[in-house]
């Protein structure tokens, strides 16, 4: 018999931001109100200036963080057709069609990011968003620095490593799992900086996807590239207890060679931490003494 572990759900690569929309509806206006009108002041589409990129930059992601993903999609479309050299344009047009499960179309806008000739685009934020935010949103405080059309080998690491890892997710919520791995991969080796994220990230896709051989294999990686982060071991550890099974005879929970121990290091790691609990709950299912944490 198996046994499902249950546990909170995970929040990650979001972060909200404020800003005006430029041809969109207020924030809390019903998507059935006519967008309000371009001010007399905005360039037009065929004449995208860097700063107007960035505008609907924020107004996009701002649309996304609130699930107002139709609205973040007509907005990139429009800038998208007008400059099709900034990748993060696509990467964010890709992120409201994510949200809006069109995910044929997402798949283009992602492999679009990667394939346009490439915009020389700069990250602002730390590429450590991993240890600063747990796994929340890499590209939330990159902008469009300018225009210049580069070949695609040129492309910026963030770039590639944002628009695989999309893809990653896209599969997964696809369920082409090979495909998915590939994509994560892909991720991990064009922005090493990132690749605990990445696979952390992998790893909670696919422990939502409900594929807990998956997920402990994506927590594998992710531990064999930062063998610090606690929260790894417990991703490890959980999805594998997912995994075990009960002793017909005892009762007792069964855990697959390796999840104990995972679930003893996450303890050692963080002994009060947010799946301490949890941790510590599926040891004593399976008749496992806790140990004291080290010090």
């Amino acid at each position: 018999m198996r046994l499902k572990v249950t546990i909170l759900s995970f929040a990650f690569l979001s972060v909200a931001l404020c800003a005006s929309a430029q041809g969109l509806p207020p924030l809390g206006q019903s998507p059935d109100q006519k967008p309000a009108p371009a001010t007399a002041t905005a360039p037009p589409p065929s004449k995208l200036t860097v700063e107007a990129a960035n505008a609907d930059l924020k107004t996009a992601r701002a649309a996304n963080q609130e699930k107002r993903y139709a609205d973040a999609e007509a907005l990139m479309l429009r800038d998208t057709a007008a400059r099709a050299d900034m990748p993060y344009l696509w990467i964010e047009l890709g992120q409201a069609q994510l949200g809006e499960k069109k995910y044929d179309d997402a798949e283009s806008s992602f492999k679009a990011a990667l394939g346009n000739g490439g915009a020389q685009v700069k990250a602002t934020a730390s590429t450590k968003g991993f240890y600063a935010a747990d796994g929340k949103g890499t590209h939330s405080g990159v902008t469009i620095s300018d225009a210049e059309t580069t070949t695609t080998s040129k492309l910026p690491p963030e770039v590639k490593g944002i628009s695989y890892s999309s893809l990653g997710q896209l599969y997964i919520l696809s369920n082409k799992v090979p495909e998915a791995k590939a994509a994560f991969d892909e991720a991990a080796k064009d922005f090493p900086a990132q690749a605990p994220l990445y696979y952390r990230n992998e790893a909670i896709f696919f422990l939502q996807a409900g594929n807990a051989v998956e997920q402990v294999e994506a927590a594998n990686k992710a531990i064999a590239v930062d063998p610090t982060r606690a929260a790894l071991y417990f991703y490890k550890g959980q999805g594998l207890a997912a995994q075990a099974t009960v002793d017909p005879k005892t009762q007792k929970l069964v855990l697959p060679a390796g999840c104990a121990e995972a679930l003893q290091k996450y303890l050692d790691l963080d002994p009060s931490g947010q799946y301490s609990t949890d941790a510590k709950g599926m040891l004593a299912a399976a008749g496992v003494a806790v140990k004291a944490a080290k010090k």
